[in-house]
């Protein structure tokens, strides 16, 4: 993989390691916003002073006049009273009990993330590739895209236009990846993995490894070779130091609009229906198929070779070993009580099976 014998396919993209554009630092805000033009951009209902302005975003406990905050449930409305905030997203049944500078929203915390990023925008992104990064040969790579410091790309991978790989991932052979998809530093993409657009992997993921196929002989468990591939859809996002393997044979697949938080591993050939959201810590066995829209709380464990429907939530720390067939929640955790009556209960427990 000698740069010497690396042959781009260049989409007007400059020399390397040259030309990066400029990021802009953008953790200040530049201006100072209106309650009436924030009411106005979020589609909400401005109440008080229409003129008080706000420069900056804060939690309801560490605001300052000068920051705009949210409250979205009643065991943040207990802050309320002691908030300096200057103004506040809330929905109509919380305001009942805030007479300060406000925004009313249906869904105060969505209302607020969209202020977030109108008053703290992202930094703007570089483009090119870092002179310590290795290219494989025949790769296509468009110019807005960036590939970050001692990043290693292998043979014919595709990048997509505004793409971003960070520093030190490495992204094997006939990897595919879609416009606008950030990986962040230090992960890895096995070999074939295709990847949609405006995906956002947070650093440490490892995606399309070989799943964990053995198959006992007798004498000792022999390794099943996966030969399958890992296909994600547009607009997932996963968490740091998550990891999802490749098929055995066929396909591991995520569909649009997942959502996976840090630390989750999906076994060989499970697939994730569209806009289904994963909680920290989850597991899921080999040949799974979870439904749509689906929220599976943090430390669920699904065991292999099982379907789940669409439109279901699996509490936290549930244990899931059959198909569930019906939408609803579900749960099989046990919730933390006072040590004393859990000992007292875990005895007639004890009691009523002898």
């Amino acid at each position: 993989m000698g740069k010497s014998s690396n042959r781009y396919h260049w989409r007007h993209f400059g020399a390397i390691g040259s030309d990066f554009t400029a990021v802009t630092n953008a953790s200040e805000a530049t201006r100072k916003w209106t309650l009436a033009e924030l009411a106005s951009f979020v589609g909400g209902d401005g109440r008080g002073n229409l003129d008080k302005t706000v420069s900056r975003v804060a939690k309801l406990t560490d605001a300052t006049p000068e920051s705009i905050s949210y409250c979205s449930s009643p065991a943040q409305a207990r802050h309320l009273n002691h908030t300096q905030a200057g103004i506040v997203i809330l929905s109509e049944q919380i305001q009942q009990d805030y007479d300060g500078d406000c925004i009313i929203a249906e869904q105060p915390r969505l209302a607020f993330s969209r202020v977030v990023d109108l008053l703290h925008p992202p930094d703007s992104l570089q483009s090119g590739i870092h002179e310590t990064a290795v290219i494989g040969i025949d790769c296509t790579i468009e110019s807005s895209a960036y590939i970050g410091p001692n990043a290693v790309v292998g043979d014919r991978v595709q990048v997509g236009a505004k793409a971003c790989i960070d520093a030190g991932t490495v992204v094997q052979d006939q990897v595919k990846i879609g416009d606008e998809s950030r990986i962040g530093a230090n992960s890895t993409i096995y070999r074939r993995t295709i990847i949609g657009r405006n995906c956002r992997f947070s650093a440490g993921v490892v995606l399309g490894a070989s799943g964990f196929s053995f198959e006992w002989d007798g004498s000792r468990w022999v390794p099943i070779r996966n030969i399958g591939d890992l296909v994600i859809g547009d607009d997932v996002d996963i968490g740091a130091c998550t990891s999802v393997d490749r098929a055995s044979v066929g396909e591991t697949r995520i569909h649009n609009g997942v959502r996976m938080d840090n630390n989750c591993h999906l076994g060989h050939n499970v697939e994730i229906g569209e806009n289904t959201l994963i909680v920290a810590n989850v597991s899921v066995g080999g040949s799974t198929a979870i439904g749509r829209r689906c929220v599976i709380g943090g430390h669920v464990a699904i065991r292999d070779n099982i379907d789940i429907v669409d439109d279901v939530t699996i509490l936290g720390n549930s244990v899931v070993t059959k198909s569930i067939t019906e939408a609803g929640t579900y749960s099989s955790a046990v919730p933390a009580r006072a040590a004393k009556k859990w000992n007292r209960a875990l005895a007639q427990l004890y009691r009523l099976a002898n």
